[in-house]
């Protein structure tokens, strides 16, 4: 493997100990290089000019090589910058405390040629392969973030849908750079808002994109069933629809469960299908709290042909239905214990009679809370459907 340009500073007391390391170098075609006479000027070398790595004698009058060492572990360049320490077989202590610094290697004195070539070969090769791997991790850090913007993005930020009647707000926080949790709220047709949400199996990348498939399918679906049928689908044939499309090319099985509910505005009665979600909460302005539980029908992508069923309820003036992914239940404290649906009712019946958006502030906090630090368990995302009137 030839190697990359690279910069070298040796640094040795004995001048002939120095031009034997330098010509060695060249002969490793390593021509660009420095040398400094003792640790004090290495210092000031290294401080000064950036370089890919430094031979390092361990005994120098003025400053040692274990004091330019330490020095370099201070100034945090030991993470950039592999050093390799030069020693004689009499110094062998002092070279394990120089690895246990962080030197990257030693090499004995005198210099055995196809033993320093060896080792300063590795020394580089190791060092460009650390630079190359940060750049990657820089450069796929950045997508993620944008991936993630654009993710926050798909979900609707205007939900302002009859202001008269209904405060209805939303929020998703992945766990990771992208999340696997997706929600909705369009109008249908005139008056009737459909609502979805919806839990993909797994997290990350995979998720996302799974994620963004389910979505997509449901608003073309929903959206293409009115201009073609002029009427409105059934919430079970929405599930079905996506089912289908769903199980199709998905050799992971990789499922989705899903609320999907269409919502008449004048009224509040919703008509909705539950593929396997968590059941949603019916939060009274007194506090209390109710789940509305309905026969269960399996999640999306797993089962084709799968006939799915309807139910309808209806949202009275003055009720919040709270919907939510399982990451709210399944958030843990550090001692691995989870939130779980006892302390969600209670959480959630201390922000009844709320409005929206601040009643859901108030959950994700009281879970972050609840978390204590501990890292995401998973995605977290919530849709509060508030009747005024």
């Amino acid at each position: 493997m030839t190697l990359p340009p690279s910069r070298v500073l040796v640094v040795d007391d004995v001048a002939e100990n120095r031009d034997l390391l330098l010509r060695r170098l060249r002969r490793m075609q390593l021509t660009d290089t420095a040398e400094a006479a003792n640790g004090r000027e290495a210092l000031e070398f290294i401080r000064r000019e950036p370089f890919d790595l430094v031979l390092l004698d361990v005994m120098m009058p003025e400053m040692s090589g274990i004091e330019v060492l330490r020095a370099l572990r201070e100034d945090g360049r030991l993470t950039d910058l592999p050093v390799v320490m030069i020693s004689a077989a009499s110094e062998i202590e002092k070279v394990v405390e120089c690895v246990e610094l962080g030197a990257e290697d030693y090499l004995p004195k005198p210099f055995n040629p196809a033993l320093l070539a060896a080792r300063v070969r590795a020394a580089l090769e190791r060092r460009h392969l650390r630079m190359e791997n940060r750049r990657q991790l820089e450069r796929l850090t950045l997508e993620l973030d944008k991936a993630r913007r654009l993710q926050i993005g798909m979900m609707p930020d205007h939900v302002a849908f009859d202001p008269a009647r209904w405060d209805i707000a939303g929020r998703m926080e992945p766990a990771l750079e992208i999340g696997g949790d997706l929600y909705d709220l369009f109008e249908a047709i005139p008056g009737t808002l459909c609502v979805a949400i919806g839990d993909v199996a797994g997290k990350g990348m995979p998720a996302g994109l799974f994620m963004a498939r389910a979505r997509s399918l449901l608003r073309a679906g929903v959206l293409q069933h009115v201009a073609l049928k002029g009427a409105l689908p059934r919430p079970s044939e929405i599930a079905g629809l996506l089912n289908d499309e769903l199980c199709e090319n998905n050799p992971d099985t990789t499922f989705v469960t899903l609320f999907v509910g269409l919502l008449t505005l004048g009224t509040g009665e919703i008509e909705f299908c539950n593929a396997g979600h968590v059941y949603p909460l019916r939060v009274e302005p007194t506090g209390r709290v109710e789940e509305i539980v309905t026969p269960a029908d399996p999640a999306l992508g797993v089962v084709e042909d799968f006939p799915f069923a309807d139910h309808r309820a209806t949202i009275r003036p003055g009720e919040t239905w709270l919907l939510s992914t399982d990451g709210l239940g399944d958030t843990q404290n550090p001692a691995g214990e989870a939130l779980e649906i006892e302390r969600v009712l209670a959480f959630v019946s201390a922000v009844a009679g709320q409005e929206a958006g601040p009643a859901l502030d108030h959950l994700t906090a009281a879970a972050r809370a609840f978390a204590d630090g501990a890292p995401p368990f998973d995605d977290v995302t919530l849709v509060a459907l508030r009747r005024l009137a």
